[in-house]
């Protein structure tokens, strides 16, 4: 009996296992996150929802490469409209219940930006600061947001926004992936600024000799 049951579960566990599998191959088999192939895909609405927390990521990264890259700049805007359509239906879908994800809030909200829906653009912002205060990698995206939305900022996320600034300025790794804009964006510049104004000299100096280090190409 007890060896019916094991057989049983063992069965049913392959069973999930090759379900979660079919789920998931949309996702895994197309090209990488930063591939035309994936942006397409997901403008058409042929990739489904992801079930694991590897390929979901993979889903959003895919997203938001889609809708700040080379492919946003020159598509119709039909396609772009329809892309952002997706990742938003995705990324809602997937905080129904895991909302403490803020990649999926970053997408969320990069997406209402596209769509040119500014309560929705504030409100996931401000849920994706919520979810992930400290990832630095998630507040560069936040950054970038912001930036480009800054016109459309409510005033908690004008202070959220400052608070990624220093967030990012604080180790070589977030100025590195800052310092594109902080030598193209003289507004943007100013903004970063006003922050490291606010540091101690050691902090100031490291700021400085780091983003000089970045535009002559130097690893940081």
């Amino acid at each position: 009996m007890k060896a019916s049951i094991t057989l049983i579960a063992g069965v049913c566990a392959v069973l999930l296992s090759l379900v979660v599998l079919v789920r998931e191959f949309p996702v895994l088999g197309y090209g990488g996150q930063e591939s035309l192939s994936t942006t397409v895909a997901l403008a058409q609405d042929r990739l489904a929802p992801a079930y694991s927390f590897y390929g979901h990521k993979r889903l959003m990264s895919a997203c938001i490469w889609g809708m700040t890259g080379v492919w946003q700049a020159v598509a119709p805007g039909g396609e772009r409209v329809a892309h952002a359509q997706t990742c938003l239906d995705h990324a809602l879908s997937y905080a129904s219940h895991t909302t403490i994800d803020s990649l999926t809030w970053v997408v969320a909200a990069r997406a209402s930006y596209v769509l040119g829906d500014q309560e929705a653009l504030n409100k996931y912002l401000d849920y994706a600061r919520r979810a992930g205060p400290n990832e630095q990698w998630v507040a560069a995206l936040r950054v970038s947001l912001a930036e480009d939305a800054m016109s459309l900022l409510d005033a908690e996320n004008g202070e959220n926004h400052r608070s990624d600034l220093t967030l990012m300025v604080m180790s070589r790794s977030g100025i590195a992936a800052i310092a594109g804009r902080y030598w193209s964006d003289e507004d943007f510049r100013e903004r970063i600024t006003s922050v490291v104004e606010q540091m101690s000299n050691d902090d100031k100096r490291r700021f400085i000799s780091s983003v000089r280090r970045v535009s002559q190409g130097s690893v940081p």
